[in-house]
């Protein structure tokens, strides 16, 4: 590969020349260095490709206090509507552990506030226990019912008698959230019944004896709430007692303790939706669309499901009758097979040489960029993404990680020759910082989205900067432009392209995620649709950045302000495609497929886009043209 010869000549005076033009023979050296390192960063991602393996099997589970409201408003109980929704392809249930609440609902306790427990015993002419107000009364009426409530937390009962009978009283309305264990005869009735049981275990400050109860039939820990049981003081019996169960890690709902806790017990990816959100929001077939984008893409493998419980969407049960049979239908399609994921989990231990290795690769490429800028800027601007990278992640693996996917992406564009199909070479070149980042940022904490890609926004909108930068520094020195922008003078033209730029960089950074801030349009979801009925959906920035670059690459006599602006377009395509690498819980052959879909696509739309544009500035050149001489026959005569 060669130093690039760069793009537009600059608007006026002497072209600054990059490091890399002064010495080419340095930039052909490490080319050669960085082509070795990719030995060891490609045995590490061909033992990560074998490590994700070729397991193809994803649980359903349907939350039962959901199912349960919706059997209330049928008149029937949740077993039954559940017995129902087993035909058309629901193969698991989710139960939560009681609450005092919860399990007085179902008449295995007698529970009762202070004030409660003082009417009561003013009735019955006895004196009136001496609990506070607000305090939490409980009397088992199954044998057993409290033997768990007694002894599961730091703070034991206050024991009293009142009607003759033995009550328990902790201080504090702790109703909806003290924890009781669990209701085995719901765990028992539901298992014979032939479903997958999820558990779902609660927090409580000082707990103790985490675990003791769970039940030996479930197969998931789906822990409630925002906190792992046992967190902060007893994570190591959740560890001990979890290592035959798979702990849930619920996509966008980080819960206290599950770092600690995932990294040393088998885990599953889960995805959900909240339940207003589904009522309101999701019809049917967007959710089976989400769900096998999740399972597709992310390697989500335990789908928890909420029946409708409202009607702004039409019938509840039809919806969810709807919901369910679809999505296992969609699954079978796509060579999924449902039931129970035993014990799935992601098995990859990477050498700590290789990575070292593959970080190797990272700082010739840091080398590489600061090669790309004339000096000094070059050895600052690699400087600046080595240090932003070390205070995002500390010193660990994340941070060559993190530096890939700044600096990869504007290689291509920065040293390549601008010539008409160069963006094959800047693919290239990223999939190169792609390779290098996956081996190594990737082991087992990463792949199950248990420690995140730190970083995530940076890797979007400092690579279109440092091209920009790297174009404005090679077409003018730093005073130059201080002295033109200075005295220019601006013209509404200039306004409106600049709040275009602004928005459009807004835009990328805004729209990144899974929940982004800005929805996607009617069309572009119509747009996505229909590709991921294709393929692996391609992603949206990339099908409109490759075809900007070919459209500047196409045109290298045009002006320098319009081709950079383009350029920097391309680069932010660039930018997405170590983006997709960057989900370390999407297996790489999906990220490599998106990648190389959404390139074709873009070369298509490109070579359509680039022949339209010439058109019409052609038509709009012979129009301006054509006025001027018709103003000049008007003053004439």
């Amino acid at each position: 590969m060669s130093a690039a010869a760069g793009t537009s000549v600059p608007p006026s005076g002497r072209r600054p020349r990059s490091l890399a033009q002064r010495h080419p023979g340095l930039v052909r050296l490490l080319w050669s260095l960085l082509a070795l390192t990719l030995l060891p960063a490609m045995l590490l991602v061909v033992e990560r490709v074998r490590g994700e393996g070729a397991e193809q099997r994803v649980a359903i589970v349907m939350d039962e206090i959901a199912l349960a409201e919706q059997a209330s408003y049928l008149g029937t109980d949740a077993l039954t509507l559940g017995l129902h929704y087993q035909t058309l392809g629901l193969s698991g249930i989710a139960l939560y552990e009681d609450t005092v609440e919860t399990a007085a609902n179902k008449g295995r306790l007698a529970a009762l506030l202070g004030r409660e427990a003082h009417a009561v015993a003013a009735l019955l002419g006895e004196p009136p226990p001496p609990v506070a107000a607000d305090a939490t009364l409980v009397r088992p009426l199954v044998p057993g019912a409290a033997d768990r409530l007694r002894t599961n937390t730091d703070a034991a009962p206050t024991t009293l008698t009142m009607g003759g009978e033995a009550w328990y009283a902790w201080p504090g309305d702790s109703f909806r959230t003290r924890p009781v264990g669990v209701d085995r005869a719901q765990v028992e009735a539901w298992a014979a019944a032939g479903f997958e049981i999820a558990y779902r275990p609660r927090n409580f400050p000082g707990l103790r004896g985490v675990g003791s109860d769970y039940p030996p039939e479930a197969r998931y820990l789906i822990y409630a709430g925002l906190q792992v049981a046992g967190h902060p003081n007893a994570l190591g019996e959740v560890i001990e007692v979890s290592q035959n169960y798979l702990t849930a890690v619920i996509e966008g709902t980080p819960q206290d303790g599950m770092p600690q806790v995932a990294g040393r017990v088998p885990t599953v990816r889960l995805l959900s939706f909240n339940q207003d959100y589904l009522n309101q929001r999701l019809r049917p077939t967007e959710v089976v669309e989400k769900y096998l984008l999740a399972a597709n893409e992310r390697n989500v493998r335990l789908f928890y499901l909420r029946p409708y419980t409202e009607e702004q969407l039409g019938d509840m049960v039809a919806n969810t009758e709807a919901l369910v049979r679809e999505l296992r239908r969609a699954l079978e399609r796509e060579g999924f097979t449902v039931g129970d994921l035993a014990l799935l989990d992601v098995d990859y231990v990477p050498s700590p040489a290789l990575r070292l290795g593959a970080a190797l690769g990272v700082l010739i490429g840091l080398a590489l960029l600061g090669l790309a800028f004339p000096a000094p800027w070059g050895l600052l601007a690699a400087a600046a993404v080595a240090l932003m990278a070390l205070l995002a992640t500390g010193i660990s693996w994340a941070a060559p990680a993190l530096m890939a996917a700044i600096v990869f992406p504007v290689l291509g564009f920065a040293l390549l020759r601008h010539r008409p199909f160069a963006l094959l070479g800047a693919t290239g070149v990223s999939l190169i910082g792609a390779v290098l980042l996956v081996a190594v940022g990737s082991d087992r904490a990463s792949m199950l989205a248990i420690e995140p890609f730190a970083g995530v926004a940076a890797t979007l909108v400092l690579p279109p900067a440092l091209m920009a930068a790297q174009l404005l520094l090679r077409w003018h020195r730093p005073a130059t432009w201080v002295r033109t922008l200075w005295g220019y003078r601006v013209r509404l033209g200039d306004v409106a392209i600049a709040l275009v730029v602004v928005a459009v960089l807004a835009l990328v950074v805004i729209r990144r995620g899974n929940f982004p801030i800005l929805a996607a349009t009617e069309a572009e979801l119509a747009l996505r649709s229909a590709l991921a009925d294709l393929f692996v959906r391609p992603r949206f920035k990339e099908l409109v950045g490759h075809p900007l670059a070919l459209l500047a690459l196409f045109n290298p006599r045009w002006p320098a302000w319009a081709t950079g602006p383009l350029l920097v377009a391309g680069v932010i395509a660039q930018a997405s495609i170590l983006n997709s690498f960057s989900h370390y819980h999407t297996p790489v052959l999906i990220s490599l497929q998106r990648t190389l879909i959404a390139l074709a696509i873009g070369l298509l739309l490109g070579l359509v886009l680039v022949p339209l544009v010439r058109l019409l500035v052609f038509a709009i050149r012979r129009w301006l043209e054509a006025d001027a001489r018709g103003g000049d026959v008007a003053t004439e005569q």
